[in-house]
């Protein structure tokens, strides 16, 4: 026959055992946060959007270049003459071997041979052999911006967005800074000031620009003088 104090015993430390289970599983529930779907995807890698990307890149193109900018008549000859030493005096940026992104402005008179999709400037301190061109419909670069602002491949998930990030820069230069021109035909005559970013490119391993070399400027600022 089993002793009463014996059975008891057993019971109290069952029911201290249940006790503690009881108590453990409060205290899991107490610590544990539950999800929703929507929660786990903001707290998840952070999506990457080519457009808020441009758009912040650009922002920070109209107020860093401005600033930055050192005069094409400047810049242009230096490179004529020395590409890497005008890289260097100018301190260009280098999106990849050989080619290099400038910021540079100029101020010219809109020339009868601008069109609808450029501008042709005469720029004083500049010889007329070297054609000064603001690209403003197919021509405009948004990936020039994009890498002159120090956006890299390894910023983007892939090539996909990384040419994303170039197409919409280009979007936001026809409508931010081209589309309130007006019709540019109509600014012949006209001096105005553009602000941007030139790239040269070394080619056939030389270190040189030749003067009949079109300089492309591609804007991210164009005023009209009054």
């Amino acid at each position: 026959m089993k002793s009463p104090s014996r059975s008891s015993g057993r019971v109290r430390n069952r029911l201290i055992a249940a006790g503690a289970i009881v108590v453990l599983v409060v205290a899991m529930l107490l610590c544990t946060r539950f999800e929703t779907p929507e929660s786990l995807a903001n707290i998840g890698p952070e999506q990457f959007n080519a457009t808020t990307e441009a758009t912040e890149l650009f922002d920070r193109a109209k107020a860093e270049l401005p600033e930055a900018a050192d005069p094409l008549d400047e810049v242009l000859p230096a490179a004529q003459a020395s590409i890497a030493a005008a890289a260097e005096q100018f301190e260009a940026v280098s999106p990849s071997e050989g080619s290099y992104d400038f910021a540079v402005t100029a101020t010219g008179t809109v020339t009868p041979e601008s069109t609808a999709e450029s501008l042709r400037l005469e720029v004083e301190g500049l010889s007329g052999e070297t054609p000064v061109i603001v690209p403003l419909t197919t021509a405009v670069n948004g990936t020039i911006v994009r890498d002159a602002m120090g956006f890299r491949f390894g910023d983007a998930p892939g090539q996909t967005q990384y040419q994303y990030v170039g197409d919409e820069i280009k979007k936001l230069i026809q409508t931010d800074v081209v589309a309130p021109l007006g019709d540019p035909t109509q600014l012949v005559g006209q001096t105005v000031t553009v602000t941007g970013v030139l790239n040269v490119t070394a080619t056939g391993g030389g270190d040189t620009v030749p003067a009949a070399k079109p300089a492309n400027i591609q804007p991210v600022v164009i005023e009209v003088a009054a």
